[in-house]
């Protein structure tokens, strides 16, 4: 017959679809094709979140990840929080690759920064990444005084460093924060009629002129546009600020 013939069997490691076909008292029969069944024990279904028990019915596909290809049982050992795991390294690594932004919230912190979800892996914000408006409302010499309140708050973060083998996922309030400012510039430049009236601040001055910025966009008033008197210097009619 054909038997034998091109039947893939799992290998160490990699990640399959299962179909959940019978969950009994010590473990979890999933069918992952080529005519075998492996096992997820019970010891690992006890330690699922009450949403991922729900969602663990008989005919439910389910990502597998193949832990022991045979066991002295000549079962294949297979693990689903290893393969939910697998696919948020992935997912992460294709946030770090499109630099996207993603939002999430703060669930905790240590002396260094915060502790930040993403999927089931969880991220860390350091200080130095955290957005300047966030830190300005950070006072205290310990990390509760520093952080404790802003457990909770959702934030928007990008993926800086992922480092699978050490276990590392570093994240970025403040990239986040430039993309977005970005696309404010862009939306207000498409806006920005020729005889607007706007307030700006100013943000720095030369010789030749002020620097104003308006809602995220940088604009300069040339010297000559500062004031009806004839002035020899910006600084004589307008301060950073």
């Amino acid at each position: 017959g054909e038997e034998g013939l091109g039947l893939d069997f799992p290998k160490q490691g990699e990640v399959r679809t299962g179909v959940i076909a019978c969950i009994g008292e010590n473990e979890i029969l999933v069918s992952i094709g080529t005519k075998s069944e492996g096992v997820i024990s019970r010891r690992e279904f006890d330690n699922f979140s009450d949403e991922e028990r729900e969602m663990f019915q008989v005919g439910s596909e389910i990502p597998v990840y193949v832990l022991l290809p045979e066991d002295p049982n000549g079962n294949v050992v297979l693990s689903y929080l290893r393969a939910k795991e697998e696919q948020d390294w992935e997912k992460v690594t294709d946030l770090l690759e499109s630099a996207e932004p993603i939002e999430t919230a703060i669930i905790g912190f240590n002396k260094g920064g915060l502790l930040v979800p993403i999927g089931g892996l969880r991220g860390f914000v350091p200080a130095s990444q955290v957005s300047l408006a966030r830190r300005a409302a950070v006072s205290g010499e310990t990390a509760d005084q520093r952080w404790g309140k802003m457990v909770g708050e959702e934030i928007n973060v990008r993926v800086i460093e992922v480092d699978r083998e050490r276990r590392r996922l570093i994240l970025s309030e403040r990239l986040a924060l430039a993309e977005t400012r970005e696309s404010l510039k862009d939306q207000l430049l498409e806006e920005l009629k020729s005889g607007d009236i706007r307030s700006g601040r100013v943000t720095s001055i030369a010789d030749f002129g002020a620097f104003v910025n308006i809602d995220g966009a940088d604009g300069l008033i040339h010297l000559s546009e500062i004031s009806w008197e004839r002035i020899n210097h910006p600084n004589e009619v307008l301060r950073v600020g």
